[in-house]
């Protein structure tokens, strides 16, 4: 499905790939919108709320996820990050940082978008 199908979900972030290291950078934008094109304040990366991401690559949705984790969406996204070889990721987080970490390779676009939910 295509990101423009999706009308409850505002852009959070652009992936990029980090030169010489198999880790990410997750560049959140300054001036946040949602759904409506409404300004958003920068906590609203950090609140504890319960939240859906999803993970678009070239316009197309490839994960939808879901986390309550303390900290925020900033929190819940950082193993994606490097896929967590400092602790013990789930082979689930650790695939999907390989995923995006071959993707950007490739020289694929990687945008964050988060969808609030009550």
């Amino acid at each position: 499905m295509h990101i423009s199908g999706v009308k409850t979900a505002f852009k959070i972030a652009d992936v990029e790939y980090v030169k010489d290291s198999t880790k990410l950078n997750f560049n959140y934008l300054k001036d946040l919108k949602d759904e409506n094109n409404q300004s958003l304040s920068q906590n609203i990366l950090t609140q504890n709320v319960a939240r859906v991401y999803l993970i678009v690559v070239d316009g197309e949705i490839k994960k939808i996820g879901g986390s309550q984790a303390d900290g925020g969406i900033k929190s819940a996204l950082n193993i994606y990050k490097d896929g967590g070889v400092k602790g013990r990721p789930s082979i689930r987080s650790f695939g999907v940082w390989y995923f995006l970490y071959h993707t950007i390779l490739t020289g694929a676009k990687i945008e964050l978008y988060q969808k609030l939910t009550p």
